[in-house]
């Protein structure tokens, strides 16, 4: 009996340990399946084909988290013929006392974590489409959101609109009128000097931009420019005439011309050829001769301003002779053109209409310097010949100059003084190009010292730098 009881004594101490760790490891076991199945409650999947239309029946005017199906703890049934599926109960929402549901997914929620996160109403989502027609009072009236609201138009601009469409229509009722006003005092002009049996298509053989007789005589380069063209005579090359009127087809303009007036102008080069004498002549307006002297090249190196003679009739007293030598002026103002046009009592006529006279065989700004240049105003259209006389210098001078000879020692001089003028010229072209030469080498000897300093400052920096010794250990 003692052995068998110490046996049993043995027996108890070895099996007792054992015994101890398998019920501790069982009841670990259950409750970490107690503790899994209560965390993994809210997150058990449900099948869609036991919930089918449950999102179908969800008001608009309810809360998201009615879309979030609680589910019940220890409430798991099985039907006798439920198969895989399971089926959940789903209890009903409950507030607490703060109006809070019950919901465990509120219990999972952190105030301060999702401090300033907007919180949908229980009443309306946003994202329902009872947000879209939210409607607020504003004004005393219902106005939806996301309309536009419009004020009522005031007096004022209905005035701005009305001046608007009435400055659009002047301007256009201006534009028409003033273009076709210039196009008829062309064509007039045309007409009375260029067409049959007139002036130009005497004394050239053609008139026009074209080789046909049905081209046109007149080329329009814009509402307020036209210009002629005429060429086949004797002692000339060619004949261009530009009219540049006012500009009528434009409203600024017009007023501008109310403070400043502007006249109708045409201005007539004829290029001679290259036998023209030597000679610069000029016959403008008394209050513009020293204007012109100065900013007329040729007039400035050649001419200058001649006081009237007393032994012979001189031009009207409102005008200024500008002339290389008076030789030349004594011999182009012929007793004829002073009694017809530029003489004191002739004058008069057409002292509306001359602007300047310029004959030069040193023309600036033109690469064949033997021009014949007349400048005159243009009448009306009802008016164009009261200018016929002014038109008809044009030939004759033309004739004069090819026909002059200036004397021996008239023309030595002249000659002379070209010579020197263009070798003056020479020198200051070789001086600019010298002195632009030497500027660019200046440039140039200034970046590469540039380089050579900073070259220079590096090497000294480098210099100054420590040197340091590495080692190979």
């Amino acid at each position: 009996m003692a052995m068998a009881s110490r046996m049993s004594c043995g027996l108890q101490q070895c099996v007792l340990p054992g015994a101890r760790r398998i019920s501790a490891a069982l009841t670990l076991v259950l409750l970490m399946c107690i503790v899994s199945h209560n965390l993994m409650a809210p997150f058990t999947y449900v099948l869609a084909q036991e919930f089918e239309g449950f999102l179908e029946d969800v008001n608009d005017g309810e809360d998201l988290d009615a879309f979030v199906p609680p589910v019940a703890r220890g409430h798991h049934s099985m039907g006798s013929n439920a198969g895989p599926n399971v089926a959940i109960n789903l209890p009903k929402r409950k507030e607490d006392t703060r109006g809070r549901s019950a919901d465990p997914l509120h219990e999972l929620w952190d105030e301060v974590e999702f401090e300033g996160f907007p919180v949908a109403d229980e009443g309306l989502s946003s994202s329902t489409p009872a947000a879209d027609g939210l409607q607020e009072k504003a004004g005393g009236g219902e106005v939806k959101k996301n309309e536009i609201v419009t004020k009522p138009r005031t007096r004022l601009s209905y005035i701005f609109e009305a001046a608007g469409v009435l400055f659009f229509v002047v301007y256009g009722v201006v534009f028409w009128k003033g273009r076709k006003a210039n196009e008829n005092i062309a064509l007039a002009w045309a007409s009375q000097f260029a067409g049959k049996d007139s002036i130009f298509e005497k004394n050239f053989s053609l008139l026009g931009f074209g080789d046909q007789p049905d081209d046109p005589s007149l080329i329009k380069e814009g509402q307020s420019t036209f210009k002629f063209y005429a060429s086949g005579r004797r002692y000339c090359k060619s004949l261009l005439a530009t009219m540049v009127f006012q500009n009528r087809h434009d409203l600024l303009s017009q007023l501008i011309y109310l403070v400043s007036p502007v006249k109708d102008e045409i201005t007539i080069e004829v290029n001679m050829n290259e036998d023209m004498e030597p000679l610069v002549f000029a016959l403008v307006r008394k209050k513009k001769a020293k204007d012109a002297l100065k900013d007329l090249k040729d007039l400035n190196q050649f001419a200058t301003i001649l006081n009237p003679p007393t032994t012979r009739k001189w031009v009207s007293e409102d005008l200024a002779v500008i002339s290389e030598s008076r030789e030349l002026a004594t011999d182009l103002l012929t007793e004829a053109l002073l009694d017809q046009v530029f003489g004191e009592k002739a004058f008069q006529t057409y002292s509306p209409y001359f602007v300047s006279l310029h004959f030069s065989d040193q023309f600036p700004d033109v690469k064949q310097g033997q021009v014949l240049q007349f400048t005159f105003q243009i009448p009306p259209a009802n008016k164009m010949a009261e200018m016929t006389r002014l038109i008809a210098l044009v030939p004759h001078c033309i004739d004069l100059i090819g026909r002059y000879k200036l004397s021996s020692a008239a023309k030595t001089k002249a000659s002379g003084v070209r010579s020197k003028i263009k070798a003056d010229e020479f020198k200051e072209a070789a001086k600019q190009r010298l002195e632009a030469i030497q500027k660019k080498k200046a440039e140039q000897q200034v970046t590469l010292s540039g380089k050579r300093e900073e070259k220079e400052r590096l090497r000294q920096l480098k210099k100054s730098m420590p040197k340091v010794k590495m080692s190979r250990h």
